[in-house]
């Protein structure tokens, strides 16, 4: 009963769109509007009234540094002691974890609990459920909302996230609490990083148009060396320059977590990165082992790096047993490959 009242509902909305006259503007008209400047929840991260994905692999703090984004938003104050925040009320739409392990991470960021956060939990939400829409909606207008969190994409959509037609619904409905003025975050899973072709936006799972429907994508890696350490990167900003990567440390006390700013990544620290990342993607992909020169080629096809960067990068996941090296008896050229996984 509930499904057909929904499809109902659907063709009403077609037809209302059908018989709405499209509204065309002017290039006079267009020069005489005048908009604000940019708005942000967050400095240079979370565009007011947009659409925000936080991306990590498994175990990334991905959700950790998104509760300590809702603190500093429900506060008004400053991420990470650096990037301005405007004040407002949060819903936390969490359909990953169970209450008990969303109470823990709260407490060990903050112990306030009057902060303006409420929680929508396992409650089966889905995006594209028109039903489900209206509800958080009424509870957005109700408490004052302006900004929601979503854990995570995959829990909230029941649809093929590799499919570019079903990534566009999904968005066209997520799009509808922004028109009502409501700034969403949505957190996402990455690729595996030998699949992942090292720019920052191919790291994301599912379709391209993933990226391309989101005003803000902001990925978080742990480092490899340190896993206290956290390299936050971004590879889209709509409405402006995107800001340079930056690392945090990651600190446990018996009963407290902190995150501290670090400071920006060192450019070639971070091209050095996006390296490692072509170079165990092409030897996955290559049916035979490689060269070095053609690695070394295939890196500076994908980046503008240089061979020194390449051959670091590759120097260090020889050093880390992620790659292989053997001559290959022709001129003392080496060739790398990728070890057998164990059984």
């Amino acid at each position: 009963m509930e499904s057909i009242k929904n499809k109902l509902e659907e063709i009403k909305k077609e037809l209302e769109t059908e018989s709405r006259e499209y509204n065309i503007i002017s290039l006079g008209s267009l020069h005489e509007m005048e908009f604000p400047e940019n708005a942000w929840a967050i400095r240079n991260m979370i565009p007011l009234e947009g659409i925000t994905i936080v991306s990590g692999a498994p175990s990334s703090f991905k959700t950790w540094i998104t509760f300590l984004m809702a603190i500093a938003i429900a506060k008004g104050e400053k991420f990470l002691g650096l990037f301005e925040s405007t004040q407002s009320k949060i819903l936390i739409i969490d359909e990953e974890n169970h209450l008990r392990e969303v109470k823990r991470r709260m407490e060990r960021m903050d112990k306030n609990g009057d902060l303006p956060i409420f929680f929508l939990s396992q409650e089966g939400f889905l995006v594209r459920d028109i039903s489900a829409q209206k509800k958080v909606l009424k509870i957005c207008q109700d408490k004052g909302i302006a900004m929601v969190f979503i854990d995570s994409l995959v829990r909230v959509n029941n649809a093929d996230e590799n499919v570019a037609t079903e990534m566009s619904a999904f968005f066209r409905e997520l799009k509808k609490f922004c028109k009502a003025g409501i700034t969403v975050v949505l957190i996402h899973h990455e690729r595996k990083e030998g699949l992942s072709k090292g720019a920052i936006g191919s790291r994301l799972r599912g379709s391209s148009d993933i990226l391309a429907a989101v005003d803000s994508h902001i990925s978080i890696r742990k480092s490899k060396d340190d896993k206290n350490i956290l390299t936050v990167e971004q590879s889209k900003l709509r409405c402006d320059k995107e800001f340079d990567p930056f690392d945090i440390s990651v600190r446990d006390t018996e009963d407290e977590t902190f995150f501290e700013y670090l400071g920006e990544r060192p450019k070639e620290l971070s091209k050095q990165q996006s390296a490692k990342a072509i170079i165990l993607s092409a030897l996955e992909e290559s049916s035979t082992d490689l060269a070095i020169k053609t690695i070394v080629e295939a890196v500076r096809g994908e980046e503008q790096v240089g061979d020194k960067t390449v051959r670091i990068a590759l120097k260090e996941l020889i050093k880390a047993g992620d790659v292989l090296e053997k001559s290959s008896g022709v001129k003392n050229e080496k060739i790398c490959y990728l070890p057998t996984p164990s059984a």
